[in-house]
């Protein structure tokens, strides 16, 4: 499908630049990064490396290394 995009003349001038450097068409990287945002905006969870992340935020503490009486006042 077609249809027609209009850019006031900043962005027109980055895109050109973009595209140049990137050696494509400039329907192509358009294409590319209307892609890649849909599927950001349409994600509905976190990146695995996220997940993995936050199911054990401090192992060392999970495996039971940290000493909670050091922190403890002197008496």
């Amino acid at each position: 499908m077609n249809f027609s995009v209009h850019f006031d003349d900043d962005t027109l001038e980055r895109l050109n630049r973009a595209v140049e450097l990137a050696g494509m068409t400039r329907n192509r990287l358009i294409s590319i990064a209307v892609k890649d945002w849909l599927a950001r905006f349409e994600a509905t969870d976190w990146p695995p490396a996220l997940r993995e992340h936050f199911r054990n935020p401090a192992p060392e503490l999970a495996a039971g290394i940290a000493d909670f009486q050091v922190w403890k006042p002197n008496e």
